[in-house]
């Protein structure tokens, strides 16, 4: 039922980062800034339905070498993009980048718009690209999933969340475009949640990721080039894994706390994804509406 999958989620109100472990070995961290030319996005692009059905598949922790994720979301939904979309969206992303060289070094967050390289930890390149218009249509794509919408139309209740509850605004306009070529890697880790004010009374923070895959893996297309590089989900030793192999246009969407990941090493071909996450509102008991009536949910 669709309380047993959420009744078990783990979140958090305090912003986490993925910084690694302090260590000599990385530079220390910088103050950031991301800006991207204001490229024209076609009318067309990605605001028709997709033309084959979405099919959506929950990971079933339960039934998985990960048992101790019982009750942590983890969904996987196929064809939100087509290939040929898929395409037109990375080379919209190079497009978008100010200067000569589109991808540069892949940088982790230490928190406050803080940033470093962590060699060793993670390796990948990416482009940044604030841009709502097209998380804003990808999201209605993802939205053909029926029952997606009222699935995560709220975070599910918290004895910390008090006084009010935190409901759907949008998907973050920040995408990371990463490529990862052969060597490539980002360590296992847990997605930490972005947290923001607008005015004196506005909070809005992230709860679940949102991974694009812009290209197959051998996994889901022999013919491709790119072996490895799967989002692998694992216990803390490491020992056990559940796969999600890279398949363009489909979608994984999973919370961030404590459901640690890593990008698994690329050992051919080249990887190329995009990372946004789903950010709430967060709504005072006077302004929120009576919670909406549990159901179960749209994959059963």
């Amino acid at each position: 039922m669709f309380s047993n999958i959420t009744s078990k989620l783990g979140l958090t109100k305090s912003s986490q980062n993925i910084m690694p472990p302090k260590t000599s070995k990385y530079p220390a961290p910088q103050k950031v800034t991301y800006t991207s030319k204001d490229i024209p996005i076609p009318d067309s692009f990605l605001t028709s339905p997709s033309t084959t059905p979405i099919e959506v598949t929950p990971i079933d922790f339960a039934d998985s070498p990960l048992p101790q994720y019982d009750g942590h979301t983890a969904i996987v939904l196929d064809n939100v993009l087509s290939p040929e979309e898929c395409k037109e969206l990375l080379s919209l992303a190079e497009q978008s980048v100010e200067g000569d060289e589109a991808w540069q070094p892949a940088l982790v967050s230490g928190g406050n718009g803080f940033e470093s390289r962590a060699p060793g930890y993670r390796e990948s390149d990416r482009i940044i690209w604030d841009q709502q218009t097209i998380v804003d249509r990808l999201w209605e794509r993802c939205l053909q999933a029926d029952g997606l919408r009222d699935f995560l139309a709220a975070v599910p209740q918290e004895p910390w969340m008090k006084g009010g509850k935190w409901v759907f605004s949008r998907l973050n306009d920040r995408m990371r475009f990463l490529k990862y070529s052969p060597g490539q890697f980002f360590k296992p880790h847990c997605d930490g949640a972005y947290y923001y004010t607008e005015g004196r009374d506005k909070e809005f923070q992230t709860f679940y990721t949102v991974h694009l895959y812009l290209n197959d893996s051998v996994e889901n297309d022999p013919a491709s080039d790119l072996q490895g590089g799967a989002t692998s989900f694992l216990d803390r030793r490491g020992e056990n894994r559940v796969d999600v192999n890279p398949k363009a246009g489909s979608v994984l969407i999973f919370q961030h706390k404590g459901l640690f990941h890593e990008g698994a090493l690329v050992k051919k071909g080249i990887k190329y994804t995009m990372r946004t996450d789903i950010l709430y509102e967060w709504i005072p008991d006077k302004d929120a509406e009576e919670e909406p009536e549990t159901k179960a949910p749209w994959w059963e």
